[in-house]
């Protein structure tokens, strides 16, 4: 731009002082810039238009599409085969009907979630840093979703979960109501992000929220025992996946709770049916 500046301005200076021969030679100059500028400019659009296209490809890439399951994470339940996905979006739909009966019953905005089922073998960007990947099972509260891996909830859901401290202590650390205790323990984190309870409670430690996500996960199963829907064995395989997760590392603030702790936090919120109950572990004041 400078150079065709320059030839105009000596278009002006020389039309005043009567060279009218160079007036052609500088007007073709400046056509000439004018011509070049345009290709440069196309190809500066090419460029960026391909990168734009590369960005994006790698984008959809990393982040999960909202697809089917592949065929090798089917799990058998009472109405025969279906796609873990489709028993999770079911789980969460109850939890969330739920929970927008008794906030709406306490003069509360409904609650409301994203949610992603990461396919198998897929790696998903998150919000909160850390990938959702196929042992992904948390929620982020800076995108506000839930991440929960297909072949994880899978394997939670046909028993693959073995050798752990659930087991041990007589829990069935698995099946169909252990999967639901994830998913409505992930919705639970969900809830204290709206109340505010993260930044309102006065505590640095992750166990005292993880213990209140088991007890208001509790509290939903009561709800789905007084349906009439659960039996005894899915009654112990919640219980059996709360002392599973739980973990004996007292000293990081990433503490989620002991097995037993863990186990009688779900105990608490479902013997009780009162989500109010729930506030003992992270008071908000």
């Amino acid at each position: 731009m400078p150079r065709l500046l320059a030839l105009l301005l000596m278009l002006v200076a020389l039309a005043g002082c009567g060279a009218e021969e160079r007036v052609g030679e500088i007007a073709d100059e400046a056509e000439q810039e004018l011509r070049d500028q345009g290709k440069r400019l196309r190809a500066e659009v090419r460029r960026l238009r391909d990168r734009i296209e590369e960005l994006i490809g790698r984008l959809e890439q990393a982040v999960p599409r909202a697809e089917r399951t592949s065929p090798d994470v089917q799990v058998v339940g009472p109405d025969g085969r279906q796609s873990i996905d489709d028993f999770l979006t079911g789980v969460l739909a109850n939890v969330d009907a739920y929970w927008t009966r008794t906030f709406s019953a306490n003069d509360l905005p409904e609650p409301r979630v994203s949610y992603v089922w990461v396919p198998p073998g897929r790696v998903g960007l998150t919000g909160c840093g850390a990938p959702a990947d196929d042992n992904a099972a948390f929620y982020c509260s800076a995108d506000d979703t839930i991440y929960v891996a297909q072949r994880f909830a899978a394997a939670v859901y046909e028993g693959a979960l073995r050798g752990l401290p659930g087991e041990a202590s007589g829990g069935r650390a698995a099946g169909d109501f252990g999967v639901a205790y994830i998913v409505a323990h992930e919705y639970a984190h969900n809830l204290q992000h709206e109340l505010g309870l993260f930044s309102l409670a006065r505590s640095n430690s992750s166990e005292p929220f993880e213990l209140q996500a088991d007890c208001l996960a509790g509290a939903w199963g009561s709800s789905v025992f007084a349906a009439g829907k659960l039996t005894p064995e899915d009654i112990e395989e919640a219980v059996g996946t709360a002392l599973a997760v739980g973990d004996f590392d007292v000293s990081s603030a990433n503490h989620h709770g002991t097995p037993q702790e863990r186990r009688s936090a779900w105990l608490t919120g479902f013997r009780s049916a009162d989500p109010s109950t729930c506030r003992r572990y992270v008071p908000a004041t």
